[in-house]
């Protein structure tokens, strides 16, 4: 393995094969879905799945064949998920979805005043049951009176705390930090660690929509989102109560999320977006790459390109296969989403870890 600045890679011998015409090319080594959900998915048990949607979760017993919705809110028109969210089942059997509210969203952005206004709003909540998904508890909030832009990832440490990363805006000049959201009881209540703010000003820039996973020695390493060209990457020793240790990646990107997962062989799997490459021009939002560390995040595996938008420039604003989302709903078997763009793709660990 080497570390990904040094790598930019080539387009694999099957994309070139492809008819260029298509607006969506996927990795031969890859299934289709047999849904359109948009996850992220939980594990209950052998063949049965849940994921959160908009007012409701839904649950499959027959590994996403068919789905069955149950409710989510005992006051559905007060709540609305967001579509960037997480989710995870603790080893107690709590099940914790972390989102935020978008029944209260309201934008209000102004960088000649300083950026976020003061009804500028969107809280960041948890919900949990403790009947597998059943019934669910009236949620809860954890972050309010700000803006959060993200919630994309929560964790459960050996020590069976809940970290949860969240971003959150702040003013003059206006910007994005990222903070972690950590409980000690299951998720009935919470504190959070300190700021971790790069600067910039806009409500694209700063710290933005964190992932995090435990590495073995017991370390949280967050990679976050910048404008910098590449991830910028963050340490706590205190598993998320404070970030002490943030500097640059090694790990070009575009100005969009990874996401990271430890599964079950060990190794950590990261999938974002790659930074563009001035020769093609590409390499934004519009190709997904997947690479994966045996050496906890210090080095990565060369980038494969797992799915591409090939939707010919000028007729879209925007091509996009972003926002990914990964689950491991069999050892070895990864399902992978996009919030942005029609990822719906599953693929098996081993067919791409190099012989």
């Amino acid at each position: 393995m080497k570390p990904l600045l040094l790598f930019i890679g080539t387009i694999t011998t099957a994309l070139l094969a492809t008819n260029l015409s298509l607006a969506e090319w996927n990795h031969p080594q890859t299934q289709k879905l047999p849904h359109q959900h948009l996850g992220p998915f939980l594990k209950l048990s052998k063949d049965s799945l849940l994921a959160p949607d908009d007012k409701q979760v839904l649950i499959s017993q027959d590994a996403g064949k068919t789905w069955n919705a149950k409710p989510l809110y005992a006051n559905p028109d007060q709540f609305q998920t967001s579509r960037e969210r997480a989710i995870i089942k603790t080893r107690n059997g709590t099940i914790i979805l972390a989102f935020m509210n978008l029944a209260e969203k309201k934008f209000h952005w102004d960088d000649s005043k300083g950026g976020p206004q003061s009804d500028c709003y969107l809280p960041a909540y948890i919900v949990r049951s403790t009947d597998g998904g059943q019934t669910w508890l009236p949620p809860q909030i954890i972050q309010d009176h700000s803006w959060c832009g993200a919630i994309r990832s929560m964790i459960q440490t050996k020590s069976g705390r809940i970290i949860v990363a969240v971003s959150k805006a702040i003013a003059n000049p206006g910007r994005h930090v990222m903070q972690t959201y950590y409980s000690d009881d299951e998720g009935a209540t919470w504190n959070h660690s300190n700021m971790i703010d790069l600067g910039g000003s806009g409500d694209h820039d700063g710290a933005m929509e964190g992932t995090i996973v435990e590495l073995k020695d017991g370390r949280i390493y967050a990679l976050i989102r910048t404008r910098f060209g590449r991830f910028w990457e963050a340490f706590s020793t205190d598993e998320g109560a404070s970030w002490r240790t943030i500097r640059p990646s090694q790990i070009p990107a575009s100005s969009s999320p990874a996401i990271l997962q430890r599964l079950e062989s060990g190794r950590i799997v990261m999938l974002w977006n790659r930074f563009r490459d001035p020769k093609r021009k590409r390499g934004r939002r519009e190709e997904l790459s997947l690479a994966f560390s045996d050496d906890e995040c210090k080095t990565w595996s060369d980038p494969v390109i797992i799915a591409r938008d090939l939707t010919p420039a000028g007729q879209k604003r925007e091509n996009r296969v972003s926002y990914p989302y990964v689950t491991e709903v069999k050892p070895g078997e990864l399902w992978i989403t996009t919030m942005q763009g029609p990822v719906r793709l599953s693929l098996k660990e081993a067919d791409f870890i190099a012989k």
